[in-house]
């Protein structure tokens, strides 16, 4: 959410025991079985699973049992609105786990109309909050209540959260036993812009396991769509993540730079939310970016319906408007390129800005034309954009787009080794716009 700031069975020889008989065979089988679990019979826990995981032995070496609460004997009557938040702390963020389901999802909490469930996963930076826990649990969260193992209503064991497998079945799980009406998923963790495998929701436990783009579309045609979709985590508001989000919510909330401990207020959200549980998806995304004045430096909403679209549409006129004119007016793009105002990444760049900075620096018609339809079309998709002054970034105006300056600007990923390749075959603007031909064109040699 936040600033920048890292698993075990056995198999037992069969005794063959020639000349005796069945009977007796029978016998020592029992004996040793017996002897193997203690003189009881092996059964399963009580309470829930995680879905899909095997059942496996207890393990040889002696030791306490972990705290399994048991899930709701039935699910909930449906409510208005269920806000379902993917707490990933296995990493060097596990410190603000438990701040941020003590102190705010829990404050509130949930009431007749809001359910506020979330799964939390901690590492071993061994934060000692209460009791210490290092698993995946998940919480149904009360007013007062305190992220312990005793009060967690599942415990699903060490979870990788950079597995898509495990979005999967948080939100089945979720949907199944707290059903509403509305749903908002939120992602807590480090993020950085659309790059996959870098701290993009990443596991530390699971090997630095990260939850691709790609991936979170895969979980999505999975369990199906929520309506709104929100990252108290740095660097998504981005027109290639609202992209790969279009089919999947109705609207979205986040942050264009690096956002701090604090991130989304979610005792605000939570407390507006209960107050006119009617409220739109528009309007809890709104609300979102409104509260989320903190020590974030940007946090906008961005609406994912024909408005998006239409941004879609101008960004596709203007890149081939731009790659056009490209041999005319490449010194003219170089100084908009450092003219427009960016963030953490000098490769993320304010959208609106830079077809403001573009279009003050060419002649050409057309690019200007092009420049103004998608100014025009920022303004109309992100209806809530809050900026923070005193962090030097006043041109921040909602959502920003991917624009390196040369290929040695590409991100290198040791497992890909070419990150350019998956943004035009895993991020839907590619799909969508002739933005990465420009790109093509603009970073060649």
């Amino acid at each position: 959410m936040h600033f920048d700031i890292e698993r075990e069975g056995g198999d037992m020889n069969r005794k063959r025991f020639a000349g005796l008989s069945l009977v007796a065979v029978l016998i020592v089988i029992a004996v040793v079985v017996v002897a193997l679990t203690g003189g009881t019979a092996v059964t399963a826990k009580g309470g829930p699973r995680a879905p899909g995981a095997a059942q496996v032995a207890k393990p040889p070496a002696p030791g306490p049992e972990p705290v399994v609460p048991a899930a709701p004997q039935a699910p909930l009557p449906t409510k208005a609105w269920t806000i379902m938040v993917y707490i990933d702390g296995d990493n060097t963020l596990e410190s603000y786990v438990c701040k941020d389901i003590d102190n705010e999802l829990s404050n509130p909490g949930s009431n007749a109309n809001v359910n506020v469930v979330c799964i939390a996963d901690r590492g071993t930076k061994k934060d000692n909050a209460d009791g210490g826990w290092t698993s995946t649990k998940v919480f149904y969260c009360t007013k007062g209540m305190t992220a312990t193992p005793a009060n967690a209503v599942a415990d699903w064991g060490e979870r990788d959260m950079g597995s898509p497998q495990t979005l999967i079945d948080f939100v089945n799980w979720a949907k199944t036993n707290y059903p509403a009406s509305h749903y908002s998923l939120v992602f807590w963790d480090h993020s950085y812009c659309w790059y996959p495998d870098y701290y993009n929701i990443r596991d530390d436990t699971s090997g630095g396991d990260a939850l691709n783009p790609d991936e979170q579309t895969a979980a999505m045609q999975a369990v199906g769509a929520v309506d709104v979709v929100a990252w108290d985590a740095c660097q998504q508001a981005m027109a290639e993540v609202a992209s790969n989000w279009r089919p999947f919510a109705k609207a979205m909330c986040a942050s264009e730079d690096t956002v701090n401990w604090d991130g989304l207020r979610y005792t605000s959200v939570v407390t507006a939310l209960q107050a006119n549980p009617a409220m739109t998806a528009q309007q809890v995304a709104d609300t979102m970016a409104s509260t989320a004045q903190g020590d974030g430096m940007t946090y906008s909403s961005t609406a994912l319906d024909t408005r998006f679209d239409n941004l879609v549409t101008a960004i596709d006129q203007w890149s081939v408007a731009l790659k056009n004119g490209l041999p005319a007016n490449r010194s003219a793009y170089t100084s908009a390129w450092t003219a427009t105002q960016g963030f953490a990444d000098a490769s993320e760049k304010d959208l609106y800005d830079a077809a403001y900075q573009i279009k003050a620096r060419v002649t050409d018609a057309t690019i200007k034309a092009a420049c103004d339809t998608v100014i025009s079309a920022v303004v109309a998709d992100t209806p809530v954009n809050w900026t923070n002054g005193s962090r030097k970034e006043p041109r921040a105006h909602g959502i920003a787009i991917w624009w390196p300056k040369t290929s040695l600007d590409f991100p290198y990923n040791p497992k890909t080794d070419n990150d350019f390749l998956y943004y035009q075959t895993k991020i839907a603007l590619s799909a969508r716009t002739h933005w990465d031909e420009l790109l093509t064109a603009w970073t060649a040699p």
